[in-house]
């Protein structure tokens, strides 16, 4: 159980921007969807004017301001709901999981390895890789070669980094023959790789993750990209060689941005997109192949 009194000043001790209504509830005992509130528990709503709010229930209600109606529930008003909720259940009902851990079958050869970090079941770290302090690793994860992983960073489980790009030359007789492969990934701090997803080595410089990167699942990172800070991925995207995702930009799902292309600042490439010409800043683009729909602000 946790008392509303402890929420309030966790938001207040973290500079969060609210008003809070008090009717009845004084104590939470978990937290629950509202389309299956429980009794005594926490709830978001996006859009209130939506819903209409069980009035058999006492409920921590996180919302926009709006006149309401269930008089047996707190409120708490904010400007972005969504946050506020689940920065709650991060400090209040998420058990970390156990630090400074190595899983059953799993082989580390570094001896580069930050404070309080998980390894899971069935890994492979080589022992040219460096990991902050903080950091998650999930089970059946492949790390090798020169990769460098920042603090508060977690990889979920079948994630493979540093292994080769898929890069070939034409030999005079016309045989196909594999490019070494020099250089490592750099992975900022506060990002995340989701399950499946693949990340090649950079061919003579490094394939660049920055600071609070999202990357989805089964995503296909390729030699020699750079992704900026805030990007999202989302999952069965494939960006190809040396493709530059500018700061903030968004890459929906299945989408495929061609080799050696840029996708500007805070721009989105729709959901199947197939990009194969250069993205400017503040664009929306979406299609095969992808053509601006709008530009953000018009």
């Amino acid at each position: 159980m946790v008392n509303v009194k402890d929420i309030l000043s966790f938001l207040s001790e973290n500079c969060f921007e609210f008003e809070y209504v008090e009717n009845k509830t004084n104590v939470i005992q978990g937290f629950s969807s509202l389309n299956k509130a429980k009794n005594n528990s926490i709830v978001w709503i996006k859009n209130i004017e939506r819903y209409v709010l069980p009035d058999d229930l006492q409920l921590l209600v996180i919302c926009q301001e709006h006149e309401f109606s269930n008089m047996c529930s707190n409120y708490i008003f904010c400007n972005n709901p969504r946050e506020i909720y689940f920065e709650i259940l991060k400090e209040f009902f998420v058990t970390d999981k156990k630090r400074d851990t190595i899983g059953i079958n799993s082989v580390v050869k570094s001896n580069d390895i930050g404070h309080n970090v998980a390894i899971g079941c069935n890994c492979y770290i080589g022992d040219e890789v460096v990991i902050g302090d903080n950091v998650i690793i999930e089970n059946n994860v492949s790390i090798d070669n020169k990769v460098v992983i920042g603090d508060n960073t977690s990889i979920s489980s079948g994630v493979v980094i540093g292994s080769d790009g898929y890069g070939y030359y034409k030999t005079s007789n016309g045989a196909n023959k594999k490019i070494p492969h020099f250089g490592g990934v750099l992975i900022g701090s506060n990002v995340d790789i989701g399950a499946n997803t693949c990340i090649d080595r950079g061919t003579i410089d490094d394939t660049i993750i920055s600071d609070g990167v999202k990357i989805d699942n089964l995503c296909h990172i390729a030699h020699n990209v750079i992704i900026e800070e805030n990007v999202n991925v989302i999952a069965l995207s494939m960006i190809a060689g040396s493709v530059v995702l500018k700061k903030n930009s968004y890459v929906a799902p299945c989408s495929a941005i061609l080799n050696q292309l840029t996708v500007g600042k805070d721009s989105l490439v729709g959901m199947g997109a197939v990009v194969l010409k250069n993205v400017d800043n503040n664009t929306v683009v979406a299609g095969v192949p992808a053509t601006v729909i709008k530009k953000n602000g018009e």
